[in-house]
């Protein structure tokens, strides 16, 4: 990953750049919205990443899981992992996955999860989970 990439939490005024980048892949503003005001109450964490000041995706952990097995458990999980194609296979995925795992660590959880569709448009996550 280059010097160029920056990874921060999101801020108010991300709703808008993400809706705007992510509006091709039928993402909502509606959805920046409710992860802004998840992330005010402490429920989730939404990282963002930008290459260069250019917006180039965004994951977020999520406290408590709505998959049973994790929620069960206390386990975060890592959720709605995207990044832009002109960004991709720079190594920001696994650099969102690392923060998340850097701050679940610092909060006492020793344990993360993170789920993949199971169909042909999550190859590349299919690919990268299992090697982190």
């Amino acid at each position: 990953m280059s010097a160029s990439v920056v990874i921060r939490r999101m801020i108010e005024q991300d709703i808008e750049v993400l809706a705007v980048a992510f509006a091709p892949w039928n993402k909502s503003r509606a959805q920046y919205e409710r992860y802004f005001a998840e992330n005010r109450s402490g429920e989730r964490i939404t990282l963002v990443a930008f290459v260069e000041g250019e917006v180039a995706g965004y994951g977020n952990l999520v406290w408590r899981s709505d998959y049973w097995p994790f929620e069960a458990q206390g386990i975060p999980e890592i959720s709605d992992l995207n990044t832009l194609e002109p960004y991709r296979r720079r190594g920001i995925a696994s650099a969102i996955i690392a923060e998340c795992e850097r701050i679940a660590a610092a909060s006492g959880k020793c344990l993360i999860g993170i789920g993949v569709g199971l169909t042909p448009d999550y190859a590349n996550a299919q690919r990268l989970y299992p090697k982190l």
